[in-house]
């Protein structure tokens, strides 16, 4: 595996890992919405995504990634009210972002889908009087399943993994 793919892949599992634990941020917010720190979090999750996709050249995922903590600055600057169509913006840029992950795992490629709903529903979100929620959900790229890449990693701390290769050497 060449360095590039390491790069991809450990790309892939530590978004798929920020985006797992964003769901429950969310959900804290949303119980929430004055939870400044669950907010910082989901900013930091989407902001990460969004730097390491511009490194690693993926345009249409660092842009997706972009419009979502656009509009989670609004609302940590106190510009936009986290309201519910704000969360389901929120919640629409993760499933988009999730579905271009799986794309670029299953191809080595992003996909080359139509953003236009997503960005509707963001401008829609970022409105004052916001408005009936969507009605359309943005286009999904892939099966909403876990990744393979996620489903064959584990993450051990090198002090852990130390003392289980001390205890083996032990055993032998």
């Amino acid at each position: 595996m060449s360095d590039a793919e390491d790069l991809v892949r450990e790309f892939l599992l530590e978004s798929h890992e920020n985006l797992d634990r964003l769901d429950g941020e969310v959900l804290r917010l949303e119980t929430d919405p004055g939870d400044a720190e669950a907010l910082a979090s989901i900013f930091r999750t989407i902001h990460t995504i969004k730097g390491t996709c511009g490194f690693l050249g993926f345009s249409r995922l660092e842009r997706i990634a972009h419009s979502g903590e656009s509009l989670l600055a609004r609302v940590r600057d106190g510009q936009l009210a986290l309201h519910r169509p704000v969360v389901d913006a929120l919640l629409a840029v993760v499933d988009v972002i999730r579905a271009e992950l799986a794309q670029i795992e299953a191809t080595g490629e992003e996909g080359a889908g139509d953003d236009s709903a997503l960005l509707d529903l963001l401008a829609r979100a970022q409105q004052d009087d916001p408005g009936p929620a969507a009605s359309g959900q943005p286009p999904a790229g892939a099966d909403s399943g876990e990744s393979r890449v996620v489903d064959s990693s584990v993450r051990v701390d090198v002090g852990v993994l130390d003392q289980l290769v001390n205890l083996v050497g032990e055993l032998v």
